[in-house]
């Protein structure tokens, strides 16, 4: 049973087991308010991830951490006896759509409200496979069996969704047939403390963040309109491949930022992981983002998902957090929230066009950067913990009372 809201501090529990670290940092902060009571169920590997950005706020939660040689089906159990006997809600940041993982919870259910937050909605609430399944025999039984277990069972069990990019919502409720309440708390939130970094010298610094990776991002675009940019602008900007390479055609891009940097143009790039603090501080000092999405992937399994529609991507909320502008591929779904602080370019052309636009008009980037910064307060930590005090929280309450 829940508990009595608003006479007690409502006690919430956050359950993460993959690798979504920086989203349990941001549910941590969001749900700890002067009313709540927060637990954080979690691994000793993920749990080492958030503890440095908590830093004095660590005893303002609990902390249940799953042992190394702890199996997942024991410690699940651990979970639901905690919950069911202290907690008022429960939310399961990463259920993963694959029988490794969805059996884990086809007995679990505590005594408490649940709320899952999907990742990927087609997997969850629209499965439609990619033609390529056919050929992929295994894969294609993991994601048929998979399906069935979602739809009969697990979503069942769970009184609400979340998703972490608000067009997501639009999508599943046009889309799909969920009649439940799905919330929008992001990824991650706005923080005044990476914003406000200046530029450490005259140039305009350009960022493309994430890793060097064929399936997820289109860095031939990137190349080709800075190969034309460099030559009469490489004293004014800078370009930053903040990501590690991947495969082969992350080591074919590295060998063709090589030969422009053997140029002696202002590129920098990495070859290894980039750790998190200088992740971090190039991107607080940077002046725009640019993300060359390609806007089609797929969920774990055969299904097709697209970036921006039915599954989240990290850009937008690199730009939320750090307060800069966004360039992205014309098609993707940009948040009302960031859209007068985003460009869209259809091809290398067009983007040559909209960096050297911003190069000339020095008035236009000024003016996009300072709009960058007002629509990143949207998401403040304050603005988060009203949005789920009211939605989430006093819902609860009123609809116990009903």
């Amino acid at each position: 049973m829940v508990r009595e809201i608003g006479t007690t501090p409502t006690k919430i529990g956050i359950l993460e087991l993959h690798y979504h670290s920086i989203f349990l940092y941001t549910m941590a902060r969001v749900c700890k308010t002067k009313n709540t009571q927060v637990t954080i169920f979690t691994t000793r590997e993920i749990y080492k991830l958030i503890e440095p950005h908590l830093k004095e706020k660590k005893q303002d939660y609990t902390i249940i951490l799953k042992e190394e040689k702890e199996s997942t089906n024991k410690y699940l159990k651990k979970v639901q006896k905690h919950c069911s006997e202290q907690i008022d809600i429960l939310f399961i940041n990463t259920i993963q759509e694959t029988l490794k993982d969805l059996p884990h919870y086809l007995t679990f259910k505590p005594r408490c409200k649940m709320i899952l937050t999907i990742h990927n909605a087609n997997s969850w609430l629209k499965q439609k496979y990619k033609p390529s399944a056919l050929i992929k025999p295994i894969r294609m039984i993991d994601s048929i069996l998979s399906t069935i277990l979602i739809k009969k069972i697990i979503l069942k069990k769970f009184d609400a969704i979340n998703v972490v990019y608000p067009p997501i919502k639009e999508y599943i409720q046009k889309n799909t047939n969920y009649k439940k309440e799905i919330y929008t708390i992001p990824f991650t939130f706005y923080d005044p403390e990476k914003t406000h970094k200046t530029n450490k010298d005259n140039t305009i610094k350009f960022v493309v963040p994430g890793a060097i990776e064929k399936s997820r991002r289109d860095y031939e675009t990137i190349i080709e309109a800075f190969n034309e940019i460099l030559p009469e602008y490489k004293d004014k900007i800078k370009l930053y491949i903040l990501g590690r390479p991947v495969g082969s055609y992350g080591l074919n891009i590295i060998k063709k930022l090589k030969k422009l940097k053997e140029q002696n143009y202002p590129i920098y790039y990495f070859e290894e992981f980039v750790p998190e603090s200088t992740y971090d501080e190039i991107l607080s000092e940077s002046d725009i983002i640019i993300s060359p999405i390609k806007l089609k992937t797929k969920g774990i399994g055969e299904i097709e998902e697209t970036y921006g529609l039915t599954k989240g991507t990290s850009s937008p909320f690199e730009a939320i957090q750090h307060a800069k502008p966004l360039i992205v591929p014309k098609n993707f779904n940009v948040m009302k929230e960031l859209k007068n602080s985003t460009l869209l370019f259809n091809a290398y052309d067009d983007l040559k066009k909209i960096i050297k636009d911003l190069i000339d008009d020095p008035d236009r980037l000024k003016k996009i950067k300072n709009q960058a910064i007002k629509n990143s307060q949207y998401f403040s930590i304050i603005n988060l913990q009203d949005y789920f005090t009211r939605e989430i929280l006093k819902k609860l309450h009123r609809n116990k009372c009903q």
